[in-house]
């Protein structure tokens, strides 16, 4: 896991950085200087977007992880590898603008009572998918040559930057709200033309497929594989999302509200992003050669690990968040909805403790079976939130995400056990998570100690990391993360 752990490192410290950026934008920024109407109009925007932009690549992402490895040759420029994927997509766009535009009166009737602002905004969404799912297929064409690096430090850092800039410009009134939404867009469009600057610098590009390796490895073999995946990828990121735009048709406002709760629990799943964005490539490496045996060790060590970060993550966010909302003064209907931000923690906890799940299921030979239980599990979610949401509103949505988390990974871990027997849980995984709730319980119970928010962070927060630590260390759950730290703290210059 060599290449697996540098990178993931970065990768985490980068997305860290840029998440800590985006909490000052999310908490301290947006909700002072945009209306939650005009905040809730960015989110949606970029949900809608992306959640097309899913489908406009027609599975390219996947494609790429899958096969680059068999078209991989630098010296013959892999064999025209970047032709394909650039012919795939242009057609995919361009059957996604045609549905987008005979369908868009029906998809607006929806929003046209309750979020007339994103009605009059939806013509952007055609020029914003395309942005965005071509940015999707530049990045996984960079994971694919294991360099991730610069794509994550422009989607964490530099969109959050800039989102920061002409928030500021617009509450001063320097643009109007149409120029806005046109920065907030041409954001995407700055960091889409980097990667493809960056691709260009350290790859060598052709345009010309290989009609050998087109032989070896069939369009229609690649595009099976990559339409299956892509409905498995939009069912994958639905399970995030539909709860924002279900919620999306009864006010924009609780979309600021739950998407900023969303944002925070986000933190929790940083570890797992980060490790997602190399591991999925070296799975379907080791897929294309058939060790098993090293796919079934990355994803105990995931498990294992991500486990123990997560549950850390949990605990700091369930004590600590009402008192970042109260030190971003935030409007009273943030504090009012606190309790969504515990329960879609529980969603993200589940989510970061069971591993890279995910890529085992998706990069096997089995990836048809994973994608009937993927849209199977969406439908469930759908149905909750189509039941939840009117009756119990933003906490509907909130139990929907929760119940859809758990249901999607205990279906992609009884898939792997199964299919491959693999098992990464033992008694110390049983120990953790009791140790994680424990911990959160006392930090719950836990009496203010002053009436300075500030002040109940950083005393709150750090007693329950030293009591989680604490008996992580004195369990011995995973002795060698301590070991490792005190080689790095007491290392000889």
């Amino acid at each position: 896991m060599g290449v697996i752990k540098r990178q993931g490192i970065k990768n985490t410290i980068i997305t860290y950085v840029g998440i800590l950026i985006g909490a000052v934008n999310i908490i301290f920024i947006q909700p002072k200087l945009l209306t939650p109407e005009e905040l809730g109009l960015t989110r949606l925007l970029y949900d809608f977007a992306y959640m097309i932009g899913l489908a406009v690549p027609l599975g390219l992402p996947n494609i790429i992880v899958k096969f680059f490895p068999f078209f991989k040759d630098k010296e013959q420029k892999h064999h025209g590898f970047a032709g394909l994927i650039l012919l795939v997509f242009f057609v995919g766009f361009v059957i996604s603008a045609i549905c987008l535009l005979i369908f868009q009166p029906s998809i607006t009737s929806h929003y046209q009572d309750k979020a007339s602002l994103f009605v009059h905004y939806f013509s952007f969404i055609i020029p914003f998918t395309f942005i965005v799912s071509a940015i999707t297929i530049t990045t996984a064409y960079c994971q694919a040559l294991f360099k991730s690096t610069i794509p994550s430090f422009l989607n964490d850092i530099f969109l959050r930057l800039g989102s920061i800039v002409i928030t500021i410009m617009y509450f001063n009134r320097w643009i109007t709200l149409d120029f806005y939404v046109y920065l907030f867009i041409g954001l995407y469009a700055i960091e889409l033309i980097a990667i493809i600057i960056y691709i260009l610098m350290v790859d060598t590009i052709s345009f010309t497929p290989s009609k050998i390796k087109l032989k070896e490895h069939s369009v229609k073999k690649m595009m099976k594989f990559g339409l299956l995946l892509c409905l498995a990828s939009f069912a994958s990121i639905a399970l995030r999302k539909v709860d924002v735009l279900f919620l999306g048709t009864n006010s924009l406002e609780l979309v600021a509200v739950y998407t900023t709760a969303i944002f925070i629990a986000s933190f929790i799943e940083v570890p797992l992003g980060a490790l997602e964005r190399i591991s999925h490539t070296k799975i379907a490496d080791n897929f294309a050669k058939e060790n098993y045996v090293e796919i079934e060790k990355i994803y105990k060590d995931s498990v294992k690990y991500l486990l123990i970060l997560g549950g850390l993550l949990f605990i700091g966010i369930n004590t600590c968040t009402q008192y970042v909302y109260q030190i971003g003064h935030l409007p009273d209907i943030y504090l009012q909805c606190l309790k969504v931000v515990y329960i879609v923690s529980i969603a993200a906890l589940i989510n970061v403790s069971t591993g890279i799940n995910s890529a085992i299921m998706f990069y096997s030979k089995h990836y048809v079976l994973g994608t009937f239980l993927l849209v199977g599990t969406l439908l469930i979610t759908i149905l909750l939130n189509v039941i939840l949401i009117p009756k119990y509103g933003i906490y509907g949505a909130a139990i929907a995400s929760a119940s859809g988390s758990l249901i999607y990974n205990f279906s992609k871990f009884s898939f792997i056990y199964f299919k491959f027997k693999f098992q990464p849980y033992n008694i110390k995984s049983l120990l953790v998570i009791s140790v994680i709730f424990l911990v959160n319980f006392i930090g719950y119970m836990m009496p203010e100690i002053s009436s300075n928010p500030l002040a109940n962070v950083l005393v709150k927060g750090l007693s329950v990391t030293v009591l989680y630590i604490g008996a992580i260390y004195q369990f011995k759950i995973s002795p060698e993360i301590f070991e490792m730290v005190k080689q790095k703290l007491f290392k000889k210059v």
